[in-house]
């Protein structure tokens, strides 16, 4: 068949504008990363057969030959064959590298984190390596939540174990003692049974303190209400002041300051911070107690003029069970929770603590809570 007896088709040229205007529509090299994985390798695919057509329909153009035209369309389908294999391969690859990374965290690596760097975040690569990197972020979260809170319930009893020992020890003690008779009159009798009774009452204001803790633990999200802040500290100081009558309290308390928070709490907060004056400081050390507010915030400071506490204690006095003196704590009956309930109470009130000490110049605790709103007091 002549070239002229051939039917009409459609010329060179304008296949080529249409292959141009096909990849134009793409909008770019970038626009097309950021599409999905199926709809980049289907497009690529598409893009290869349209070019192995048109250089099969341009050879078939150019000459009559047909081996010729026949090599161009079996170059042309190997072509689409190998670039969508590497293709393919090249977009899979942070999937074998998420594998690869998932295999490592399986062995318990946790801080692993597969990247995307070379992957759109739109793409379906993309979106699953950060979805499983949040994922990842929350367990190991909550993992290292854990470990602290198992931490702290095995250090919280193995405390409570070493506090409870002590009273136990010696009430086992006078009890062999009364058992054998080495109690030989009523006056030894009596002596042990006071011995006893007292360190029953240690062993009662310990579990009280535990239980309180316990409480403030389940009822981190208790509901608060307003209260009178002014009446509790009031009344606290004076009961303070009828304990130790010889101690000099001196007060700057504004009236009718309220705060958001639980009254028991709060009386149980002042009631700490004053046994801490009382059990830590001389029975004439001068004690000051001052409530005022401020633009957002409602400070309470309790502050003494006794030995103070020693600079390495400093930032433990609120941790469970400890004692900066335990000698004189033990003796004046302290459990070593008290500062510790204050900070658990604090911390449900929203509230901050600041403790201020140096040997010789006494000690400062401040407590400063979130303002409700605005009122208006006056000096009392």
């Amino acid at each position: 068949m002549t070239p002229a007896a051939r039917p009409s088709r459609t010329p060179p040229h304008r296949l080529i504008a249409r292959l141009r205007a096909t990849v134009a529509a793409g909008r770019g090299r970038r626009l097309l990363r950021q599409r999905p994985l199926r709809t980049r390798i289907g497009a690529l695919v598409t893009a290869l057969c349209a070019l192995a057509l048109a250089a099969t329909a341009l050879a078939w153009l150019a000459t009559a030959n047909g081996v010729v035209i026949v090599a161009t369309e079996l170059t042309g389908l190997c072509m689409v064959a190998v670039v969508s294999t590497l293709a393919v391969r090249r977009a899979l690859r942070p999937l074998e590298h998420a594998a690869d990374t998932a295999d490592t965290i399986a062995s318990g690596d946790l801080t692993r984190r597969i990247t995307a760097a070379d992957t759109a975040p739109t793409t379906e690569v993309g979106r699953l390596a950060h979805a499983l990197n949040a994922m990842l972020d929350q367990i190991q979260s909550a993992m290292a939540a854990r470990e602290a809170s198992e931490e702290r319930m095995r250090r919280f009893v193995a405390d409570a174990s070493h506090e409870l020992r002590t009273p136990l020890q010696s009430l086992r003690g006078y009890t062999e003692l009364y058992q054998h008779g080495a109690l030989p009159d009523k006056a030894s009798v009596d002596d042990a049974i006071d011995r006893m009774h007292a360190e029953v009452q240690r062993m009662g204001k310990l579990v009280e303190a535990l239980l309180m803790l316990a409480r403030l633990d389940e009822e981190s999200e208790a509901p608060l209400e307003p209260v009178n802040l002014s009446r509790i500290v009031t009344d606290s100081v004076r009961d303070a002041a009828a304990v130790e009558p010889a101690r000099p309290y001196t007060l700057h308390i504004q009236d009718s300051v309220t705060v958001l928070g639980d009254e028991a709490q709060l009386r149980s907060l002042l009631a700490n911070l004053l046994s801490n004056v009382r059990m830590h400081t001389p029975p004439a050390a001068p004690c000051t107690v001052e409530l005022r507010t401020g633009d957002s915030q409602v400070i309470l400071t309790v502050r003494d003029n006794g030995p103070g506490i020693p600079a390495h204690a400093v930032n433990h006095v609120f941790d469970r069970f400890y004692r900066a003196d335990k000698g004189r704590s033990r003796t004046h009956g302290g459990t070593g929770l008290g500062l510790a309930i204050t900070a658990a109470i604090a911390e449900h009130h929203h509230a901050h603590i600041d403790l201020d000490s140096r040997l010789d110049h006494g000690t400062r605790i401040s407590v400063a809570f979130p303002k409700p709103e605005a009122d208006h007091s006056s000096e009392t």
